[in-house]
């Protein structure tokens, strides 16, 4: 899984468990968190990202788990990858 790094452009697209709408995202990750299990033994990890949703073009600034997190406590699906020059 591609896991960003601090101040790479991204995409993201998620699929929450018992939905079947996904939505994508683009935009800067910043304070990056590793994936990791934390002090209290929950499994951590994730970004801010700051961009916009692609299917609206509304802005987004908002924490987002890593897609590790989402499969480990079985809260959907997520997909991550550099954005490229047509995102």
């Amino acid at each position: 899984m591609f896991f960003p790094a601090e101040g790479d452009r991204i995409v993201v697209t998620r699929t929450m468990k018992g939905s079947a709408r996904s939505t994508s995202w683009v935009g800067t990750a910043t304070e990056v968190m590793p994936f990791q299990k934390s002090e209290s033994g929950v499994w951590i990890g994730g970004w801010r990202l700051t961009g916009h949703n692609i299917a609206t073009g509304e802005p987004e600034d908002s924490h987002f788990a890593c897609s590790e997190s989402l499969a480990r406590y079985g809260h959907g699906e997520q997909t991550v990858r550099l954005a490229t020059e047509e995102d």
